[in-house]
């Protein structure tokens, strides 16, 4: 785990250049690439698709850190009125995007809306749209996971399983358990606790690899590919929920399963359910059940 990946000189300064950013770089730059390469196979002009891939971004990243605002406005408060330091210096923390703290479902809200306003805009099919982004999500989630993993963010919960990983004090995960009373005092490391991240960036690949074979097959389908995204993830994040322990997700019904847990390689008084991006997943999958449904009776109806 590398939080700093390394500091360049500035004058009398060195400046730190984390990890975190310049994995979620490599992972919009491939995200870039992948989505102008899938517009160029369906007509599509290269430059409104780089318009595109630049207003979804931004619209992605700023909804994605002001829902990470939003869940923990306490934590921000606190460092604004309270830090030790310049009132500045921590009172722009939530601008500060190199260190950490998106929330992967309130970007791909923001990302959502500013792609069917340029889809209206550009009288291009919204399902053509979401066929373009949804590899594009998979791969750049994927290096956004690993950058996750560098920084010790989204960090899962105690496990006895060999996979167990142990995060060291510069970590967000040791800071995190040493408030919360996890860790004693001296301890150089925390616990061993499932990667979830790697879980994650794992699952992502593995979705991305599905969609890059289904492509072909679905491209006179438009909107089957982000369907079959939207699918795949809310399932993967569903489960992957279900080992993280940092306590920036929130459990919204604290459901026990003690004999699940145990065979998770997860504490027995641990909850397994029911977290907000628990939620979130079982919306994704109604609203996909609901589609389906209609489309299903649509395709029965017949014609006047």
């Amino acid at each position: 785990m590398h939080p700093v990946l390394l500091t360049l000189p500035f004058g009398r300064r060195e400046i730190a250049v984390s990890t975190y950013g310049v994995l979620v770089t490599i992972g919009l730059g491939v995200g870039i690439w992948v989505s102008q390469r899938e517009g160029r196979r369906r007509g599509l002009d290269g430059g409104r698709v780089m318009d595109l891939a630049f207003w979804t971004i931004v619209a992605g990243l700023i909804g994605a850190r002001l829902t990470y605002g939003l869940v923990n406005a306490r934590a921000f408060w606190s460092a604004c009125v309270d830090g030790p330091g310049p009132r500045w210096h921590d009172c722009t923390s939530l601008f500060r995007l190199w260190e950490g703290g998106l929330v992967f479902y309130g970007g791909v809200a923001a990302a959502a809306i500013a792609a069917f306003v340029f889809a209206r805009r550009q009288r291009w099919s919204f399902g053509d749209v979401g066929d373009l982004t949804a590899p594009a999500l998979a791969i750049g989630h994927a290096f956004g996971r690993l950058g996750c993993f560098a920084a010790g963010c989204c960090f899962g919960k105690e496990t006895v399983w060999r996979l167990g990983m142990a995060f060291p004090r510069d970590s967000v995960a040791f800071d995190v358990m040493r408030r919360s009373g996890a860790i004693p005092l001296g301890a150089r490391e925390t616990p061993p606790v499932h990667p979830t991240q790697l879980y994650e960036a794992a699952g992502e690949a593995v979705i991305f690899a599905v969609l890059c074979a289904a492509a072909p097959r679905l491209r006179r389908r438009p909107g089957a590919l982000l369907t079959l995204y939207l699918g795949c993830y809310a399932g993967l994040r569903f489960v992957v929920e279900m080992f993280r322990g940092d306590g920036i997700r929130g459990i919204l019904v604290p459901l026990r399963t003690p004999w699940l847990a145990a065979r998770l390689g997860l504490p027995s008084g641990e909850p397994l359910f029911l977290s907000v991006g628990q939620l979130g997943s079982l919306l994704i999958g109604a609203l996909l059940v609901t589609l389906a449904a209609r489309r299903a009776r649509a395709t029965r109806t017949p014609a006047p």
